[in-house]
């Protein structure tokens, strides 16, 4: 399944900024697997699209690092597509609310 960004103004597939460091991180880099972005590297947070029960989820988490490398922790959230939508269009609003106590 696609997911489209039109009206989003992200990014396009494959190609997400480093947080804090404007540095861009393609997907797969930095012992993450495809279709995983990291969020903040130097804090282990990543966003990542995946698959689970036939259904796509936009899985936000902490790692930590394991035997293997990098795993995925118990803090975090996955979204549907249905609210990850929901939380894009809602991203003008925080940022607003975001102004109004910094």
């Amino acid at each position: 399944a696609v997911v489209s960004t039109q009206s989003t103004g992200r990014k396009s597939d494959g190609e997400k900024k480093k947080s804090g460091s404007g540095e861009k991180k393609k997907s797969g880099s930095g012992g993450l697997e495809e279709g995983a972005y990291w969020l903040d590297e130097r804090r282990m947070r990543r966003v990542q699209v995946r698959s689970f029960k036939g259904k796509a989820l936009i899985d936000i988490r902490e790692l930590y690092m394991g035997a293997n490398g990098p795993a995925p922790g118990k803090k975090g959230i996955s979204l549907s597509v249905t609210e990850w939508r929901a939380l894009c269009d809602l991203m003008e609003e925080v940022d607003e609310e975001i102004l109004k106590i910094t």
